[in-house]
C-alpha cells in the first residue's frame, strides 16, 4: 500500500520535522511540499495526493479556507490539520478533517495518525464515506446575491462587484476601494476573488485584486513590471508583479 502525501506549512523546520517522522513509515510517500495556501491548492491539482497535512496558520491564507477549496475539487484528498493551536480542534473536524495533530509533533502521535490513514485506505468503504461527506458539503448552495457586503463606520454596505475599483490585502481582511469610497472586508483577497468570480478582476499582485474596467493607465516600471493607475484613485500606485506582467500584456495586447 502506498499513500501519497502533500505537506503544507510556511515554516521549513516544521515541514522538515513532519517529513522526518512520516518517512519512518513505508506506506507514506511524500510527493511534494508547499509553503503557502495558494501553492497548496495548485499542487493538489497537479500532484493529486491522497492526503494533505495542512497547517492552519499560513502566511497568505487561512488553513480552513484552503481546506474548503480543496474539498470542492472533483477528487479531493483527505485533510489532516497540523498546528500549534489546539483551540481549532472542533473547527478542524467541522471542515471534514480526518485528524488533527499539534506542534511540536511527537512520534507517538504521528504513529496514531498514520495508523488511522492506513485503516482508511485499507477499508475503501470508510474512505468512500468520508469523500461522500465532502461531496455533500459541495452540494449545499446558498441563495445567490450579486452584491457583496463591506464595512464602514460600523455599518454594512452592499456593493456590486462592478462598483469595485480594486482591493488591497491587509493583515486581517482586505481594504476595498469602490466608486463610493473605501470599505473594509473580513475576507482575504483570495476569498474576495472567489466571491466576485468575474474575468474582469485581475490578481495583479499577491496583495492586489484589480477591476480591469477601472484601469486608467499602465505605467512601465522596473524589471519588466508595471504600475496601474485606477479611475478615482489616480494617486494610488497599484503594482503588477513580474509574474503577472506577462498576463497583463496579454489581456491588453501590449
Amino acid at each position: 500500500m502506498e499513500i501519497t502525501a502533500l505537506l503544507v506549512d510556511d515554516e521549513p523546520p516544521a515541514r522538515d520535522e513532519l517529513r522526518y517522522l512520516l518517512e519512518a513509515y513505508p506506506e507514506i510517500k511524500i510527493i511534494d511540499e508547499a509553503f503557502s495556501g495558494q501553492e497548496a491548492i495548485e499542487k493538489v491539482d497537479e500532484k493529486k495526493p491522497d492526503v494533505v497535512f495542512l497547517d492552519i496558520k499560513l502566511w497568505d491564507m487561512d488553513g480552513f479556507e484552503v481546506a474548503r477549496n480543496i474539498l470542492q475539487k472533483e477528487k479531493s484528498p483527505l485533510i489532516i490539520f497540523a498546528t500549534a493551536y489546539d483551540e481549532f480542534a472542533v473547527k478542524a473536524f467541522e471542515v471534514n478533517a480526518v485528524d488533527y495533530i499539534l506542534k511540536p509533533f511527537s512520534a507517538s502521535r504521528i504513529e496514531k495518525t498514520v495508523n488511522k490513514l492506513i485503516e482508511i485506505f485499507r477499508n475503501r468503504k470508510e474512505k468512500d464515506e468520508i469523500l461522500k461527506v465532502a461531496e455533500y458539503l459541495r452540494s449545499l448552495e446558498k441563495p445567490c446575491c450579486k452584491k457583496l457586503s463591506f464595512w464602514k463606520n460600523n455599518r454594512i454596505h452592499l456593493i456590486y462587484p462592478e462598483e469595485i475599483c480594486y482591493c488591497e490585502a491587509e493583515e486581517k481582511g482586505s481594504k476595498v476601494k469602490t466608486i463610493y469610497g473605501e470599505f473594509y472586508s473580513a475576507y482575504t483577497l483570495t476569498e474576495l476573488e472567489e466571491k466576485i468570480n468575474s474575468p474582469n478582476f485581475f490578481r495583479a499582485h499577491k496583495s492586489y485584486l484589480v477591476n480591469l474596467e477601472k484601469v486608467k493607465e499602465i505605467i512601465p516600471w522596473f524589471g519588466g513590471t508595471y504600475i496601474l493607475s485606477i479611475q478615482g484613485y489616480e494617486k494610488d500606485e497599484v503594482p503588477v508583479s513580474r509574474r503577472q506582467a506577462k498576463e497583463l500584456k496579454r489581456i491588453f495586447d501590449i
